[in-house]
């Protein structure tokens, strides 16, 4: 039941959030070209979703996108952060490095990428790649450089060898912050492939966006909206049970 209090909240502002929409709608306080009412948002959305497979390819196409610039991130994070993170001497090299780039915003990259990738999936998922390897390189150099050397030296002196120390020691106390990056930079690569499918793109969610806003078709986008955010929340989800299964199978 800890949960209850959390899902009220959650039920409670999405009220709230439909309270004040239909509000500022009725009462004309908003022009309906800025914001059309939630029913015929709704209407519209019920379109969309009445295409059935063809209202699920721009879904797929952002997730597949999101997908493999997120393992790109990852792998790539993980190696970088864990091996700098375990010598002091790279990690006040490069942690200061990492968290100045980290502060860029990358996305004016994007027509470089977009020149040497593009415009198809290979940009998007190379931008959001980049915005996704910070959070875990930096997660990752900071939880590794904070294992305590006493752990591993007393691990050893007890016999463990090396695949044990790390799976015995190392891992367990790095996993939360390790986790806690994955998940920024998860969220982080959803929604920069999502931008750079808006900002140019043939498929996908965000160029759904950009066609319903090219097009002054505001229930429409805002039915896309909500997609996208149904689809945040799902990754987040996904997510999140499967790093409770992570937990629990190495603190097992």
């Amino acid at each position: 039941m800890r949960g209850s209090p959390r899902v009220r909240l959650y039920a409670l502002t999405v009220l709230g959030v439909l309270g004040v929409w239909t509000l500022l709608t009725s009462l004309h306080w908003v022009e309906p070209l800025l914001l059309p009412s939630p029913g015929s948002t709704g209407t519209a959305l019920w379109r969309v979703l009445e295409r059935g497979t063809a209202s699920l390819e721009p879904v797929t196409a952002t997730l597949g996108e999101t997908a493999a610039a997120f393992s790109i991130a990852a792998v790539a994070a993980l190696s970088l952060g864990g091996v700098t993170g375990s010598v002091a001497v790279l990690r006040r090299a490069y942690e200061p490095v990492l968290t100045g780039l980290s502060a860029l915003p990358l996305v004016v990259l994007y027509p470089v990428l977009a020149a040497t990738l593009g415009i198809g999936a290979g940009s998007k998922i190379a931008l959001g790649a980049l915005y996704a390897f910070f959070p875990v390189a930096i997660a990752t150099m900071r939880a590794t450089g904070s294992v305590d050397p006493r752990l591993t030296t007393a691990a050893r002196a007890m016999g463990a060898g090396h695949a044990r120390r790390l799976y015995g020691v190392v891992l367990p106390d790095v996993l939360s912050p390790v986790l806690s990056g994955l998940r920024v930079g998860l969220g982080l690569a959803l929604v920069t492939v999502i931008a750079g499918e808006f900002i140019s793109g043939a498929q996908g969610v965000g160029y759904e966006l950009g066609m319903s806003s090219q097009m002054l078709d505001t229930p429409t986008l805002f039915a896309w909206i909500l997609i996208a955010c149904a689809l945040t929340a799902l990754v987040t989800a996904v997510f999140s049970l499967c790093s409770i299964l992570v937990r629990k199978g190495v603190h097992r």
